[in-house]
């Protein structure tokens, strides 16, 4: 981007393309920023505005997940700002699933971290990639709606991006709270906790901003529907035995998944015949198993099925949003909880509750979001005395942390 086409640009932005909220969130930003903001919300506008402000030239980078990259909204908003104030963006586009390998070609680029709870695991490949990808750029951005839903864990290689800390060893040497627990027949000491946590959410507060969608646009209403099951009978085999069919669940990680896939499979499919039955609106319905993928797909031959898992990214056009109607999208959560837009539906289904707040929080942002006309009913399929209700109260505690961040870091509190 030339100097005069970035003159022209700051001078108009403000008056022509940004919601209120937005422009104030640009205009109070620093250059290597984080924005907390809620799905729906136009993070990516606001990103490309951010860059505009605060680039003296050089290109920009948005690193994103693939679902998000193949979707092409970073290309649409582009482009639309482009043709708008008649500049030129010079711009290229990074998977996370190579940004391991590749962030050495992108020196003193203009970055943004898309989802960047992608990257919040500071010894990961990709976080450590992410890290040094930061300091090769000229100013980086990150974007999340749910940037760290667990705990003050999940900040620490945000932390050490903005130079608070070096490294995760001495985050936790410094400011854990540690415990000896027994792991088989081993003593370990974990970290269960973090101690000065007003000082560490300062840091924090220092270096973001927190946006709800409920408190900055009109949208319709939302509607919570949990729709109770009981338990089925394989799933009481797989707890009282370890084994179904021949096949063994002789671990906590096959136990784990055995009783979630089995929890109950006939009353959820017959419930789901009788929504399908009773109405012509889109449907979503996320998923884990690729068992739940194929049963709910026999039981939607009356509808447009359209998926997104890890063989297919398949949606509809924005061009047909607007005559759709008796369709299935079946989502896989690892695959399209984050990334897409599908405001093309106003009925969500919950078919198995997913152990990631960040994914069901993500998730449910597919949805409810700008340019959502109708009101959206979420259905959470729950089966009682099941793991199944267990992991919707995880859901519900991490909830607690991520709504603490927000009152620390939202709108208006700067």
């Amino acid at each position: 981007m030339l100097p005069s086409q970035l003159t022209k640009s700051n001078q108009n932005y403000q008056d022509s393309m940004l919601y209120d909220f937005q422009k104030k969130i640009v205009d109070n930003s620093k250059p290597n920023f984080l924005i907390a903001s809620d799905v729906g919300t136009g993070k990516t506008m606001m990103a490309i505005h951010h860059y505009l402000k605060f680039n003296k030239g050089e290109p920009l980078l948005i690193v994103a997940p693939p679902a998000k990259i193949k979707e092409g909204g970073w290309d649409t908003e582009i482009d639309l700002v482009s043709k708008t104030y008649g500049i030129e963006i010079d711009y290229k586009m990074l998977s996370y699933g190579v940004l391991s390998k590749n962030w050495k070609l992108y020196k003193s680029y203009y970055v943004v971290f898309d989802e960047c709870h992608y990257v919040k695991n500071p010894t990961s490949q990709r976080g450590k990639a992410a890290y040094q990808l930061t300091k090769l750029s000229s100013n980086f951005l990150l974007l999340s709606g749910t940037p760290a839903s667990n705990d003050i864990g999940d900040m620490i290689n945000y932390f050490i991006m903005f130079g608070f800390v070096q490294n995760k060893t001495q985050f936790n040497k410094q400011y854990g709270i540690w415990e000896q627990k027994f792991f088989g027949q081993r003593m370990i000491n974990q970290v269960i906790d973090y101690k000065d946590q007003g000082k560490l959410l300062s840091w924090y507060k220092s270096i973001a901003v927190s946006i709800k969608k409920d408190d900055v646009l009109d949208l319709p209403p939302i509607i919570f529907r949990t729709i109770k099951f009981k338990a089925s009978k394989e799933y009481k085999i797989i707890a009282k035995d370890r084994v179904l069919n021949d096949k063994a669940y002789d671990n906590p990680s096959s136990l784990t998944h055995g009783l979630r896939e089995h929890a109950n499979t006939d009353e959820k499919l017959a419930y789901l015949q009788m929504l399908f039955e009773g109405t012509d609106n889109n449907i979503v319905i996320f998923y884990n198993y690729n068992s739940e993928l194929d049963a709910i797909k026999e039981i939607a031959k009356d509808k447009t099925v359209f998926e997104v898992n890890g063989k297919r990214q398949q949606i509809p056009h924005k061009i047909d949003w607007g005559e759709l109607k008796n369709s299935v999208t079946l989502v896989q959560y690892m695959a399209g909880s984050a990334g897409i837009e599908l405001q093309y539906a106003n009925i969500v289904v919950y078919y198995t509750p997913t152990f990631s707040f960040q994914d069901y929080a993500q998730s449910l942002g597919r949805t409810h979001r700008n340019g959502q006309n109708k009101k959206v009913t979420v259905f959470k399929f729950s089966t009682s005395e099941t793991i199944e209700e267990n992991v919707w109260g995880a859901l519900a505690n991490k909830q607690d942390f991520d709504k603490k961040l927000y009152l620390e870091t939202k709108l208006g509190v700067k």
